[in-house]
């Protein structure tokens, strides 16, 4: 009873993780001012001496202590080596996203004497695509054809958002920078809404 109960809320913790993190960045660019969508980057939002600096920096720490047990499920979860590497990418997005909140922009007038802001969102930006197209094509090859299929065009979708802002910006119809936040949040909510059907399935399978 313990190890099927153990099972649910780690399958559990694929819901509450992105529902935080989502709900605190939100929360914040409501709260922010000032804070454009076209204007600014999330992490502005976590900037020190901001009023949103606890609830945002916090949200990502959160969520990704919370998620960490959905990482757990989904390793005890993998059938094949594409699934197995899929969920290693997976959890570095998960420990990128968390760390953001840990290195938040200006980290170093507080600690440590080099910025790894940066370095830690190319984990959680880079590692989410990469995770939705090698856990995609291990499910289609496992014969979950359909779920294998979602998941990759997940992370296609992550690519077509990235690629299609840097060549708006390459062709002239962004100013460098211009609309990055929103970018950003839309991968968020790719990568969480990806995150809580998988949790729902695992759920059901508990």
């Amino acid at each position: 009873m313990g190890s099927f109960s153990s099972r649910r809320v780690a399958a559990g913790c694929g819901i509450a993780a992105p529902v935080l993190v989502l709900s605190a960045i939100l929360l914040s660019t409501a709260l922010a001012d000032p804070f454009t969508w076209s204007g600014h980057a999330l992490s502005d939002l976590g900037r020190p001496g901001t009023a949103t600096f606890p609830l945002f920096n916090g949200g990502l720490v959160l969520g990704g202590v919370v998620g960490a047990p959905f990482v757990g499920r989904l390793w005890a979860e993998a059938r094949t080596p594409l699934e197995r590497a899929g969920v290693v990418c997976y959890g570095l997005a998960i420990a990128g996203m968390a760390l953001v909140g840990v290195f938040f922009l200006e980290h170093t007038d507080w600690y440590l004497g080099r910025s790894l802001h940066g370095p830690v969102a190319l984990a959680f930006f880079a590692g989410a695509p990469v995770a939705n197209l090698l856990l995609g094509a291990g499910a289609v090859r496992a014969g979950e054809r359909r779920w294998g299929a979602v998941t990759v065009g997940v992370g296609l979708a992550h690519l077509l958002l990235w690629g299609g802002w840097l060549l708006a910006i390459d062709v002239g119809l962004l100013e460098s920078g211009a609309w990055f936040g929103l970018v950003e949040f839309l991968v968020a909510v790719l990568f969480g809404g990806w995150t809580a059907v998988a949790a729902v399935r695992l759920l059901d399978r508990s």
